[in-house]
């Protein structure tokens, strides 16, 4: 946490940009107006926006089905894995800029921080008896997680009609990107193939216009390529009720093909997670992932966008 944001609310305000950082802020007045601060009234807006505060998709605890060789230092030979999330730990940052006459802020910039606390279960099959295949006995190996779940958020305060009053709304988001505790793996970039567009996107944190999320035909294939740092790595899809491991080309890229929903509307999420592969196939080595959450809406539906970034 900045020292700044230590300073009293009402120093913070007086200054052209502001920041500050709450852990679930508690609506406050100030005494001497009656007034809610800027935070809070933020955060009371951002709680009417579940699609933003909670995706899915970044703590999905399904199971997943993964096989495959082992090459670790004690390798083990994973058949599903699924994580249970025990302890979500939630703050929020602020940056508060473009002060109007009357000393208050009219864009903030939102950082959605979230701590998960839990493990990896991996459930991996026990060699037969001759020693060469695996037959239907299973162990479950267990391993600790604490990953950071990131998400920034752009706000404008304005009014929507002549006969609205000022109030705070989500002109743009970013994705969503989760790393586990001294993580080595990352993924570099998702390339996106739907019904004609391709998008690549290399920041997932990157603000996107509400107006202009990514778009996915219902009842058409999705084609997702993601590159990441090395060709080892296990990557796998979330998506709706789609979980599934991608192919790897043995370059660092990974692919894989998903059809879109007919029913869905609004705007939802899916994931790429990126699993080194001692994680899976050996049972020392720690859990080490990168985890990309990106928003979209199925087309032709686009969330209206409130104001201009």
């Amino acid at each position: 946490m900045k020292l700044s944001h230590r300073i009293p609310l009402i120093l913070l305000f007086s200054a052209a940009t502001l920041s500050g950082c709450s852990r679930n802020p508690v609506a406050t007045r100030d005494p001497a107006t009656g007034a809610q601060p800027e935070q809070d009234l933020v955060v009371s807006e951002l709680a009417q926006q579940p699609a933003i505060m909670d995706d899915g998709i970044s703590d999905d605890p399904a199971e997943i089905t993964v096989r495959g060789s082992g090459t670790g230092v004690a390798a083990i030979q994973p058949r599903f894995f699924h994580r249970v999330i025990r302890h979500r730990d939630r703050t929020f940052e602020f940056a508060f800029s473009d002060t109007d006459s009357t000393g208050r802020p009219a864009k903030a910039i939102v950082t959605i921080n979230t701590r998960l606390r839990g493990t990896l279960a991996i459930r991996v099959g026990v060699p037969g008896s001759d020693s060469s295949s695996l037959d239907s006995t299973t162990r479950v190996i267990r391993k600790p997680i604490d990953e950071l779940r990131v998400r920034r958020v752009l706000m404008r305060r304005a009014r929507m009609s002549e006969d609205d009053h000022l109030r705070w709304r989500v002109v743009a988001t970013s994705g969503i990107e989760v790393n586990s505790r001294d993580h080595t793996t990352n993924i570099l970039s998702l390339r996106v193939q739907n019904d004609g567009r391709d998008t690549t996107i290399t920041d997932p944190l990157a603000f996107i216009r509400l107006a202009s999320l990514l778009e996915i035909t219902p009842g058409t294939e999705v084609t997702l390529t993601v590159t990441t740092e090395r060709s080892d790595d296990e990557v796998f899809l979330h998506a709706a009720d789609r979980r599934f491991r991608f192919h790897s080309n043995g370059d660092g890229t990974f692919t894989g093909v998903w059809r879109a929903g007919l029913f869905v509307r609004g705007m939802r999420h899916f994931g790429v997670d990126a699993i080194s592969h001692p994680t899976l196939f050996d049972d020392v080595a720690p859990y080490d992932s990168n985890r990309w959450v990106l928003p979209h809406v199925i087309a032709p539906e686009v969330l209206a966008e409130p104001l201009p970034t």
